[in-house]
Formats: structure tokens, sequence, C-alpha cells
């Protein structure tokens, strides 16, 4: 029995880099957590939509296959629910939630040149539909694609294939590379009695209406990657501002947070890089107006993954953390966001965590803060969620602790057993 992808993703600790095994796996499989999964000449393969889901942020994909085997070509094959930077990802069908990419790919999987006049030029037209910048590569020589370089929309292009000689069948492998790679197959056939091709059609696009956005309603309509996330607008109901660009948090800074994330939110933690032996866990502390859990329920952790009120949600299985402040208790005026390295010695601190990465979402990223400097600390207090005359407002931190968690649990009186 062929080993389970879905297991090997399970058992991967979140900010860690995994290499898949070589062949052919049958999908779904599903990403619920930050992780670089690399390929290694390896194939997803679902028999409908899709073969990839992705739900987590911080997730890289790179040196993958997916294709679907008995759904339409127009079917997603891979689905992002938050953003995802990809690399040298092939895929036979459409894709959900990377902005542009998502429209619309009419291209034929077979371009099918007929006979035409051996040894002389021949030239052959067709009409493709593409959702964003492409290019075309072809490997032989006696082929040659005008443009080679297609614009987002319909485009003209001209196929010249010469000096093929009588005994040779043309068989040639074409790709279409713009974020992800399509794989088409040129086939054809010289005779001395065909007639030579000028201009010949061999394929028309559907007629599409262009003059709307290709793109689905994805989670990455603007598709950004987790680490471009500048170009981001806000777009939001109520009284939030329409036209407000999402804030990347430098320490110190203060914003409304009502403005940028309402009263429900979700917060993700991630990094460029960390050791393979560390472990960074989440701290949530609900506190009152002098800075004070009133229980020990009121701290949110591995340990205790629910608020008595539900207002703070710990999910163990990518680390995320669910806040939803309608829920809060009246007595709660502060919310204090931490992370801890679990069970570290005096090795294992921040200083080793490469660009840590906070982030606030809704639908969609609206808040994010990088913690550099963190040097040696093992707790850090990434952010602060407070009421200030009666509105909460968001504080980046970003400061540490060298001796862990105890000193800060102390301080918000959380008894800590020695």
């Amino acid at each position: 029995m062929s080993e389970n992808l879905n297991q090997i993703i399970d058992r991967a600790r979140p900010n860690t880099e995994i290499t898949l095994p070589s062949g052919e796996f049958e999908g779904p499989i599903t990403i619920e957590k930050p992780l670089k999964i690399i390929g290694n000449t390896t194939t997803v393969w679902a028999k409908r939509s899709p073969a990839i889901v992705v739900k987590s942020i911080g997730v890289t994909l790179e040196n993958l296959r997916a294709e679907l085997t008995e759904a339409s070509t127009e079917d997603a094959v891979i689905r992002a629910e938050y953003p995802c930077d990809v690399k040298n990802i092939e895929v036979l069908g459409t894709v959900s939630g990377f902005g542009n990419e998502d429209g619309f790919f009419d291209v034929p999987r077979t371009i099918d040149l007929g006979e035409f006049l051996f040894e002389e030029e021949n030239s052959f037209r067709m009409t493709l539909n593409v959702p964003d910048k492409t290019e075309i590569f072809c490997g032989v020589r006696e082929v040659v694609f005008e443009p080679k370089i297609l614009s987002r929309g319909k485009n003209e292009v001209t196929v010249k294939v010469s000096g093929i000689s009588l005994q040779t069948y043309l068989y040639a492998e074409v790709l279409f590379k713009s974020k992800f790679t399509r794989r088409a197959y040129l086939l054809g056939r010289p005779a001395k009695t065909a007639p030579q091709a000028e201009n010949k059609l061999i394929y028309e696009a559907p007629p599409r209406d262009f003059s709307s956005d290709f793109s689905s309603t994805g989670a990455n309509v603007s598709s950004p990657s987790a680490s471009e996330q500048k170009s981001d607008i806000i777009s939001m109901s109520d009284s939030r501002d329409m036209s407000l660009e999402k804030p990347d948090m430098t320490r110190g800074m203060r914003i409304p947070l009502k403005k940028y994330l309402g009263t429900e939110f979700k917060v993700f933690f991630s990094c460029n890089n960390i050791p393979n032996d560390m472990d960074i866990d989440p701290y949530v502390f609900l506190l009152d107006e002098n800075g004070k859990a009133p229980a020990d329920s009121f701290l949110v952790f591995f340990g205790n993954e629910r608020s008595d009120n539900g207002e703070c949600l710990y999910f163990p299985k990518d680390g995320h953390i669910e806040i939803n402040l309608a829920k809060a208790d009246s007595r709660i005026k502060k919310i204090t966001l931490a992370y801890s390295i679990y069970a570290g010695n005096s090795s294992q601190n921040f200083s080793k965590v490469t660009a840590p990465r906070v982030s606030l979402w809704t639908n969609t990223e609206r808040v994010s803060f990088v913690m550099n400097g963190l040097n040696d600390v093992t707790t850090v207090v990434a952010l602060e969620f407070y009421v200030y005359k009666g509105d909460w407002k968001i504080s980046a931190v970003g400061s540490g602790f060298r001796d862990g968690m105890a000193r800060l649990c102390e301080s918000c009186g959380i008894q800590v057993e020695e």
C-alpha cells in the first residue's frame, strides 16, 4: 500500500520543510498548517476537484504536479483558501485562490496540425485565452511559436513548422508557463501530397467576456504571496474604511481594531525558518482592567483550548487562534497574545527563528506584524488587544523574556507550578 501523503503532512510540525516521496498519489491532500512542501517528481491526482486544498497561511508548494482525472478542465485542481506561494507547479485543470490565475485557460490539451508539406515552412494559427501573462516553451527547434509571451485575455498565436523530413512524425511537448505550468502536446504528419499550410486555423478558443476580472472568489483575489501583502486593499462592510490599506505593523504601533477586523478574527504565526527541534506555541491571556486573569481558565493554550465563554479558541492542528470579542466576558479589558518556545534549553531561542510573523485574518489577511530583533529571548509578547475609551485597539509589542513563560504568567496573575 502506498504511503498516504496526508499522513506525511499531518506528522510534520508547523513552519517546517518536508519533501514528499516520488510517484503518483491519490488526493485530495489538505494542508492545515504553515509548511513548505517540496515534491520529488511527485504527482497528486484526484478524480474530482480539488486535488490539493490549502487551509492555512504560510504554505509554499514546490516541484509538484496536480491533476484531475474525471473532472472538467475548468474545475479547480488546487484550491487555496489563504495566500500560497508556488514554484514549479504543473497543473491539469484550473486553480482557485491565486488572483488572475483563477481564470479560464483555453488552450487545447492536444494541438493537432494534421498533415502538412514536408521540408517546407508551414504556418498555422490559433486563438488562445489565458488568465494571466503566459510564456510558451517548445524544445523542438523546427517549431516556432509567435508570440512567445501571451497577455491576459484573447491571443492570436502563429505556429511555424519548417524542415520536417518525410520520415519524421512530429510530436512535441509545449509548456505554457505563468505562475503555474500547463502542458500540451503538438502533433503533426509531414506528407508529400499535403498542401503547404499557410495560416491554417487549427484551434479557436471559445468567446469569453474579458471586461471583468478573471479572479474567482478565492481567498487571494489580488494574488499577493504570504510575504508580499502590502498592496492588499481592505474591502469591508458596515462602518469600516473600504479604502484603507492593510497595515504592516511595526513595534510600538497602535491601530483601531474594529476598523480592520470587526469583532471576530483569526490569528496565525509563521516564519521563514525554524530549527527542526524547536516548538513554538501560542498563549492568550484574557485580562481584566488590572491586567490580571480572573481565573486560570482565562489563559488559552495547548493545555486549555477554549476559554469559558468561547471568546478565544486554540486549534492545535495548525496552532492558530480564533477570537470573538462579541462573546467576551464583561470583565475582559485586555488580551495579551504571546508565543513561547516549549521546553527549550538555553540554545533554543528566537534568535534562531527567521522573520517571525503574526497575521490577523477575517476572510483575508488584514493586519500583520513581523517581530525582528528578538535575539535570545524564549518568550515574546507579540500583540495586545485592549479597550480604550470604549473601543478595542491593537498594540504591536514584540518584546521578550529570557526566562520563559513563568514571569509572564505570574505578571498576569496565573499560578505557575514549580
